[in-house]
């Protein structure tokens, strides 16, 4: 069974070839990555489950698939194809078109408690401002020591350290190609 049908996968091929910097990887995430993903939320404590730059969904529909209402998740992405796409495929969830970098500004009041943040944004080769700018705004989003997980290529932690803030890496998946590293950060106090 696929995570993705192939028409989703040649347009995310088709972006990644239009836009290299904005768009993380030239094939959208696999069922098994998206699983990993999808496991490191937590399920209890807090608001909406938020995700930042979705692509065609295969991470959304693995959130889904642990149980997170449509009404629970709210999506940001700012290629239009995408937005049209998983308005389409994913009728029930709030689809947000703008800077996922800027999800705080764009859910104002929303952005507070949110039970976990799960990000796929290309955010190794951001300068480190931007990088803490968005891990400071996450932490600030989340109930008290819920996750905000970032997947990521690098082997290395993406964001910079910061005071109160821990992170982990919760997974490796070999099979992505190149492997993933799937990393939680967590406020400590």
């Amino acid at each position: 069974m696929r995570s993705v049908p192939a028409s989703s996968e040649l347009r995310f091929l088709r972006e990644f070839l239009a836009r290299p910097a904005q768009i993380a990887s030239p094939v959208a995430s696999g069922q098994q990555l998206a699983r990993a993903i999808a496991s490191q939320i937590d399920l209890e404590g807090g608001n909406a489950v938020l995700e930042l730059g979705p692509g065609t969904g295969a991470v959304t529909r693995a959130i889904r698939e642990t149980g997170i209402s449509d009404f629970e998740l709210i999506a940001i992405e700012s290629h239009k194809r995408f937005v049209a796409l998983l308005r389409h495929q994913l009728p029930a969830v709030r689809i947000i078109e703008g800077n996922a970098f800027e999800f705080a500004r764009l859910l104002g009041k929303e952005a507070s408690g949110l039970r976990s943040i799960v990000s796929g944004l290309p955010v190794i080769g951001q300068p480190a401002v931007l990088r803490e700018a968005l891990l400071r705004d996450a932490m600030a989003a989340l109930a008290p020591g819920n996750p905000f997980i970032q997947y990521s290529y690098s082997p290395r932690p993406p964001y910079p350290d910061l005071d109160g803030v821990r992170v982990h890496r919760a997974r490796i998946v070999w099979f992505n190609l190149p492997p993933m590293h799937i990393w939680v950060y967590r406020q400590t106090a």
